[in-house]
């Protein structure tokens, strides 16, 4: 089976996950311009390169205390989870995708 279109705008990608959330944003038009280059050069659809960019990329976390907070909080919340993983019990991806993203942020902390 193929990809389900709608138009010229496919369901599901590649990995046959529905996309059918939505995201947006402002940018000044000298961002806006900029984004458009290197989607362009890139060679992806404006999606693929959006989705790539902010799911590879490094970026810097200008910490402050209510985050930080917030993150002790959650870590406070997984604790019993830390030590099933430690043991190599929890196979819970989602709860490793958030622990990936707090290591992430807390990695390139200024």
């Amino acid at each position: 089976m193929g990809k389900q279109c709608t138009g010229r705008r496919p369901l599901r990608n590649e990995k046959n996950r529905k996309r059918n959330q939505l995201l947006n944003f402002h940018l000044t038009p000298e961002d806006k311009e900029e984004v458009y280059k290197r989607v362009k050069l890139s060679g992806r659809t404006l999606q693929d390169f959006m989705t790539q960019s902010t799911l590879c990329q490094k970026i810097v976390v200008v910490g402050n205390e209510r985050l930080r907070e917030r993150i002790i909080d959650r870590l406070k919340e997984l604790e019993p989870l830390l030590y099933e993983i430690a043991e190599g019990k929890c196979e819970n991806e989602m709860i490793m995708a958030e622990l990936r993203i707090i290591y992430e942020i807390t990695e390139t902390w200024e």
